[in-house]
């Protein structure tokens, strides 16, 4: 408690932003560009948060680089795409906001800051529905970190599974690239110019400097940071909003151990990322059982949310699924140290996998998206499930973080990531799993790989499932037998990577109170806000596309703020006259 006189603020700017993610950089340089005086709280060490070890991908409607590369999209198309998927889980407003604007967003930060994307020939992850389309997912290009100069260090590298090696980052070219450089002369001059970057890059820095995907993007907004000199405070955070008269007027910030009040003349934004590290939030917010297994940053435990919920605002409880699920696996290593990978594309939906729940039966199309799978897993309580595949598939495709062609699987088996049988029999009395039933899925696998035709889960019957198969294999690019032993599998449980329940805001970003009511000077971006596609993940970018798209509107709806704004040397009138608290 206490009166909000300007004696007593230690600084003062226009904009609070709280975290350096995607969301929160977006909303520092339009700020910044409209002329208005941000600073960013970043209570970490570097910059980047979840968006940084992200694919990077941003999901947009009728943009310019999409008319560029000549797809043909609508908002009419994309508003039938959002009924078929979406539907009235999310506020029509909000909907309608992200269709309209994102390609806004897009064009303003193509003009105004160092980003630049290419729409990908990449398909929405329901097609065959009526809206969807290829071209909508946009990636950023290839970032070179040497231009970042000493700030390189601040940039919060890549996981490990986008950077092997050590910290060489690979794109999905690269990796197909690898998938066959035994094969390719082609291939095999890609990856050793790979290597020879790499090299290079070891005698002076910390990591391969060739950025990629999520780490390329904010390394292009950071250095848009960088060159207009917008302040980041690393290692601070917000740890109470100031309150006065309904609005709020600033935050007390901890920092080099102390707390600080900061004035924000026009307002504050969450941009935390969510919650994917708190335990008790994804408790009570996340699906039944509760997902313990997560991709996104542990330090993003929902204080944003909270803050934005001492203030006024509420949490949106309309959508079911409240996170972006991924089927994971875990490797214990020698160190004792647990690496999680993300079932993403590189095993599930090749010709040769399938998966199964401990009754031994398949439960759901394994070439759906990874959302979508999680969903399935779920659904049939199928939780573990297990990836099966013989030894040709996995030396063909890996599975796991078990890369293609690996001359020994032995230190995988023994960590007992990997299991093993040279019957489906003795595999199955690894696994636990009904063998009979394991042996019946497989037949009847091997019957649709000889057909082309999954006709109980449909798997490779769809564009998306095509794309992520094995183009040159035939008669169905997603289907293929299980046919030689040893059989191998790898135990899948659900993950996430990022949360998508968040607090409720008005098209702008605005923070919405439990009447429905705008709470002055409080705003929300990113996954702290709720996701205008609610639970549901419907295209390769659809956390990132929000996250610039409503950093940008934020900080527009700021920098548009005509309010009658006290002078930085007037005091706020005291408690005296007004209702002045700390959240």
């Amino acid at each position: 408690m206490g009166t909000a006189t300007t004696e007593n603020w230690d600084r003062e700017v226009d904009v609070i932003i709280m975290g350096a993610g995607a969301a929160g950089l977006t909303a520092a340089i339009v700020s910044k560009n409209e002329g208005l005086e941000p600073l960013v709280l970043e209570k970490t060490d570097q910059v980047g948060g979840t968006s940084a070890w992200s694919v990077g991908m941003l999901w947009f409607v009728d943009s310019a680089p999409m008319q560029a590369a000549g797809f043909k999209d609508s908002f009419d198309k994309a508003r039938q795409y959002f009924a078929r998927t979406v539907g009235t889980s999310v506020d029509r407003s909000l909907q309608e906001a992200y269709i309209l604007k994102g390609r806004v967003a897009l064009d303003y930060m193509l003009r105004n800051s160092a980003l630049e994307v290419m729409a990908v020939d990449y398909p929405d992850y329901y097609p065959e529905l009526e809206g969807g389309m290829f071209g909508r997912a946009h990636a950023p290009l290839e970032f070179d970190a040497r231009k970042l100069g000493q700030h390189f260090k601040n940039l919060r590298a890549p996981l490990p599974a986008f950077a092997p090696f050590g910290g060489m980052m690979l794109d999905l070219v690269d990796l197909l690239h690898f998938l066959s450089f035994t094969r390719s002369l082609r291939s095999f001059r890609h990856v050793m110019k790979r290597f020879l970057r790499y090299g290079v890059d070891r005698l002076s820095y910390h990591r391969g400097t060739r950025l990629v995907g999520g780490n390329a993007l904010i390394a292009r907004l950071y250095k848009t940071i960088l060159d207009r000199q917008i302040n980041i405070w690393l290692q601070s955070s917000a740890t109470r909003l100031i309150i006065d008269n309904g609005t709020v007027v600033g935050a007390e910030v901890f920092r080099d151990g102390r707390t600080i009040r900061i004035r924000a003349r026009r307002g504050v934004v969450i941009a935390t990322g969510g919650y994917p590290g708190s335990r008790e939030m994804r408790k009570e917010h996340s699906r039944k059982p509760t997902v313990e297994l997560g991709l996104g940053l542990p330090g993003n435990v929902g204080e944003g949310i909270r803050l934005g919920l001492s203030a006024g605002g509420r949490i949106d409880h309309n959508s079911e699924d409240t996170g972006f699920y991924v089927p994971m696996s875990v490797l214990s290593n020698e160190k004792g140290d647990e690496v999680l990978w993300g079932h993403f594309m590189l095993d599930r939906p090749k010709p040769g996998f399938i998966a199964v729940g401990k009754d031994g039966n398949r439960f759901t199309n394994e070439a759906a998206s990874y959302h979508a799978f999680t969903l399935g897993m779920f659904d049939a309580g199928a939780i573990p499930a297990y990836l099966i595949a013989d030894a040709a598939t996995v030396k063909k495709y890996g599975i796991g973080v078990i890369l293609p062609g690996s001359l020994s699987l032995r230190r995988y088996e023994k960590a007992e990531y990997l299991f093993s049988g040279r019957t489906l029999v003795e595999l199955a009395g690894k696994l636990g799993v009904d063998p009979s039933r394991l042996e019946r899925s497989v037949a009847r696998n091997n019957e649709f790989a000889a057909t082309g035709v999954d006709t109980d889960f449909g798997k490779g019957s769809s564009a998306y499932n095509i794309y992520k198969g094995d183009p040159t294999h035939s008669p169905n690019p997603c289907l293929g037998p299980i046919e030689r032993g040893p059989f191998y599998a790898v135990k899948l449980m659900p993950g996430d990577f990022g949360t998508s329940r968040g607090l409720v805001t008005g098209s702008n970003g605005e923070v919405l109170d439990r009447d429905n009511r705008p709470i002055p000077g409080l705003y929300a971006c990113g996954n702290d806000m709720n996701s205008p596609v609610g639970g549901h993940y419907i295209g390769a970018g659809i956390t990132l596309g929000p996250a610039l798209t409503f950093g940008y509107l934020t900080a527009m709806s700021i920098a548009g703020n005509r309010q009658a704004e006290v002078d930085s040397n007037a005091n706020i009138p005291s408690s005296s006259t007004s209702k002045s608290r700390i959240a």
